[in-house]
């Protein structure tokens, strides 16, 4: 019986090194083949913001369109994100003498939302790795952000305006009925 639970300890550590002794995660400077440099590390400018994206579907019309949409939505995450995150962290102790049992539970729940109008985003670069996924690099000069959102505040300012006209029109009616009210039976 001893020499079973010997050897089973022998082979589940053996099995534990042969399993952890996979290669690391490729480093930049060592990404996969056929993956574009651009896609681990964007390019990165003063005057515009970068997004990558990828895609692999049925067609190769379908998998641009996808790669070139994620990176447009990479865009728009890195321009305007509103992140909603939970984390739920539980451990629980139980037992005696020595003989204590542990449970702990981790859970991570993360959903971003954005939106964002992207006139004038550019394609700068689409490639094809060689499993057929499409990369793509899209960039969106940082003079159209500025832009958009000074629209984005004149038009804010427009509704201000149009609410102040409106609450300007329902005072005015108040005074008028203050003045003159309504008499009482009179027809409408």
């Amino acid at each position: 019986m001893k020499k079973s639970i010997a050897f089973l300890t022998v082979a589940l550590a053996l099995a534990l090194v042969i399993g952890c002794g996979s290669a690391p995660a490729p480093t930049p400077e060592q990404a996969p083949p056929g993956l574009p440099s651009f896609y681990l590390n964007p390019p990165q400018a003063d005057d515009a913001i970068y997004g990558v994206g990828s895609a692999k579907m049925s067609t190769l019309d379908t998998s641009r369109r996808m790669a070139v949409s994620r990176a447009r939505e990479d865009i728009a995450f890195q321009m305007n994100a509103a992140i909603q995150a939970a984390i739920v962290d539980y451990a629980q102790e139980a037992g005696m003498d020595g003989n204590v049992q542990v449970i702990s539970f981790v859970e991570t729940i993360s959903r971003q939302v954005t939106e964002t109008t992207l006139q004038g985003a550019r394609t700068d670069q689409v490639e094809q790795g060689p499993d057929g996924t499409i990369y793509a690099l899209v960039s969106y000069p940082l003079s159209g952000f500025a832009q958009a959102a000074g629209e984005a505040f004149r038009r804010n300012e427009d509704a201000a305006f149009a609410e102040f006209k409106a609450d300007q029109a329902l005072q005015a009616l108040d005074a008028q009925l203050q003045n003159n009210p309504p008499a009482a039976g009179s027809q409408r």
